[in-house]
């Protein structure tokens, strides 16, 4: 397949798939956003093809339909679904609510329009709820739920007064949903749309909502707000072993592979054109021009994430902290007759991080929980700790008032669990006392000497009612025990910055020889060793070297030989990748680790910048955009400067008596 298939051909949906209208006022229309259904569910994956999954949401297949029934566009849809904060920590929970949910959607929507704005289709959806949504799949239709005894439709209901004086948990401040017939208004019957909403006299069950209906598939039950994105069929990884020599098989749906048209079946690895149309000039020259435009295309790639890492979080001032591979796209733009498509290739953001805000106005440092799974991952920080959760005994020793109306409380705590404090590591206490629910935001005392499983802390300063001060002053010096408490480490973009520097070990040291275990282990070492070795007269790519001619073992671990998936020795390798180029690859991945050693961008995985943390980034952008350019000079000869060097070496011929 050519550029110009690439560029000309337009896919049409799947033999067992349907492209169902996301509303009923999408149908009929000469372009309509649609959502891919499978006639007959997948055994493994069901019917709808789930790209990813959110904490608050899902992200799926869908694409853009015109009246021909061609695909113009493959889409994402991202739709707002909480049910996915079950899975998440008590701390991160308490920290959301559906109008802090409803934010961070918003902020999903800036964050990706910042990285990427010509991949954002705009509906309204992103700032104005949907109506809730079923697929009639016998029809393969859009439905949107009618109440029968008003023949209305249900939508969301944001009523908090309404909600509150039915005695249910209001919109705002809860994670409790329920949809009503608005014209009804107080008189409206409620349903919840969301797992243990409690109910109440005029609460209905959810089964009310479809009418006794069958064959109804839940698209957006709950009219969670939508973002609409254009889709890349590839992701960061498989493009990286492609490059590397590798293959692609497509798009899994379960069991079943999906056909995504012409950009996908170019990209797979059975296709001649991938390896002659899809590189530059290089390809047919063998092993030295194949490493040499291996090495541009990854840092390229990897220039791109971190530059759309960067403008992620300075929209949303989070860091992500769940970056993987997984959270990039990579797309390819058609390209123009005779030239290499994989040259269009850019790395893109797909996810946009699991990061929650712990709501502490007034703490001068910003504290954040990762709200995903607490598996561990190669991708992240080992040391950066996850939080750790148990029961407590707390005695209050005493309650001082603060300038601003804020009250700080000094206390011990008594726990079996063990865990190891860090110097800003922050403590959750849950205390019930009189008044109710007490929320507490402390530091622990590192220096106290106490009995075996105590700490003391300090909170703080917070705002507290008048009937919360009263009683933390009752409690002074009564044990309260079964307290829950939680240890956050303070976590900010610094993690990110350990994620991208795994995601570069992926990408340059990882091939059908090695895995990324061994190659961030040799990676790691090598940076404690520099660490070890530092000397600030030396910059950090000459001790590199020295290094490597000290110990040929380097050499064999993080050579360039790892770039592609060919045989050849480390020296070979070097022969065709300028040692001092490799030194500098190595030396910005070694900067990349927080708290290795002095050439560390980072002191620490939260040392960012207080409403910048965004800024922690830069460096790397410019470092990996510097290495683009330079090694792009290994790949396109500059004849201008060629043609200066062959004038000066004609007159010194003429000078010796030669031929010009």
């Amino acid at each position: 397949m050519s550029g110009s298939d690439v560029r000309d051909a337009l896919p049409g949906i799947p033999a067992e798939y349907a492209a169902v209208p996301v509303a009923t006022d999408q149908a009929g229309r000469a372009l309509s956003i649609c959502t891919l259904v499978r006639r007959k569910p997948d055994p493994v994956a069901g019917h709808l093809v789930v790209l990813r999954d959110l904490i608050d949401g899902r992200v799926l297949l869908g694409c853009l339909l015109d009246a021909g029934g061609v695909v113009q566009e493959w889409l994402e849809l991202w739709i707002q679904d909480a049910q996915g904060l079950a899975s998440t920590t008590a701390a991160c929970r308490e920290s959301l609510s559906n109008a802090v949910l409803d934010e961070r959607w918003k902020s999903y929507f800036t964050a990706m329009s910042d990285a990427d704005p010509a991949a954002i289709i705009r509906t309204g959806w992103e700032n104005t709820n949907p109506l809730p949504t079923y697929v009639d799949l016998a029809a393969m239709q859009p439905m949107h739920p009618v109440d029968p005894q008003s023949g209305k439709q249900w939508e969301l209901c944001r009523d908090d007064v309404l909600l509150k004086g039915k005695k249910l948990p209001t919109y705002s401040g809860s994670l409790h949903r329920y949809v009503y017939i608005p014209s009804l208004a107080a008189e409206s019957p409620l349903l919840p749309v969301t797992p243990d909403a409690p109910g109440g006299e005029s609460v209905l069950s959810i089964t009310e909502i479809t009418g006794g209906r069958r064959g109804l598939l839940a698209l957006n039950a709950a009219g969670g707000l939508m973002m609409v994105r254009r889709h890349c069929p590839i992701r960061l990884e498989p493009f990286i072993d492609l490059l590397s020599g590798g293959s692609w098989d497509g798009v899994f749906h379960g069991r079943s592979i999906l056909d995504l048209g012409a950009t996908g079946e170019a990209l797979k690895n059975s296709n001649p054109d991938l390896t002659s149309s899809g590189w530059l000039f290089l390809g047919p020259h063998g092993q030295p021009g194949r490493m040499v435009e291996a090495l541009h295309l990854k840092l390229r790639l990897l220039a791109d994430s971190a530059e759309a890492v960067r403008r992620v979080a300075s929209a949303t001032q989070r860091p992500m902290l769940n970056l993987s591979a997984d959270s990039f796209q990579v797309r390819l733009a058609p390209p123009g007759a005779g030239l290499p498509f994989l040259w269009t290739a850019r790395g893109l953001v797909c996810h946009p991080g699991e990061a929650v805000a712990l709501p502490i106005r007034t703490s001068s440092m910003q504290y954040f929980l990762s709200g995903g799974s607490p598996g561990a991952s190669v991708y992240k920080p080992a040391s950066a700790g996850q939080s750790t959760r148990g029961l407590c005994s707390v005695r209050i020793r005493q309650v001082l008032p603060e300038a601003g109306g804020q009250t700080i409380v000094e206390g011990t705590l008594a726990t079996q669990e063990r865990f190891q404090a860090a110097r800003y590591d922050l403590v959750w206490l849950r205390m019930n006392l009189a008044c109710g629910r007490v929320d507490l935001y402390g530091q622990l005392e590192q220096a106290t000497a106490l009995a075996a499983g105590e700490w003391r802390f300090r909170t703080i300063g917070q705002r507290f009612g008048e009937e919360a001060v009263a009683a933390l002053r009752s409690a002074e010096g009564v044990p309260v025990p079964e307290t829950p408490f939680e240890i956050i480490p303070l976590l900010s973009t610094p993690c990110d910055l350990y994620s991208l520097a795994v995601l570069a070990v992926r990408a340059l040291l990882v091939n059908d020889k090695t895995t990324i275990p061994v190659a961030l282990d040799e990676m790691l070492s090598l940076a404690r060793q520099i660490a070890e070795g530092y000397d600030e007269t030396v910059a950090l790519p000459l001790r590199i070297r020295q290094l490597f001619e000290s110990d040929s073992r380097w050499a064999e671990s993080l050579g360039p030989h790892r770039l592609v998936n060919q045989e050849m020795t480390p020296a070979e390798a070097m022969d065709l990748i300028p040692a001092e180029v490799w030194f500098d690859v190595l030396s910005a991945v070694v900067r990349l680790f927080p708290g290795v050693g002095p050439d560390s961008l980072a002191r620490d995985y939260g040392d960012a910048p207080q409403g910048g943390i965004h800024k922690v980034f830069d460096p790397v952008v410019d470092a990996l955009n510097d290495l683009v350019l330079r090694t792009r000079s290994l790949i396109v000869i500059d004849w201008r400067y060629n043609r200066e060097i062959h004038a000066v070496v004609r007159k010194c011929l003429v000078g010796l008596g030669g031929e010009g």
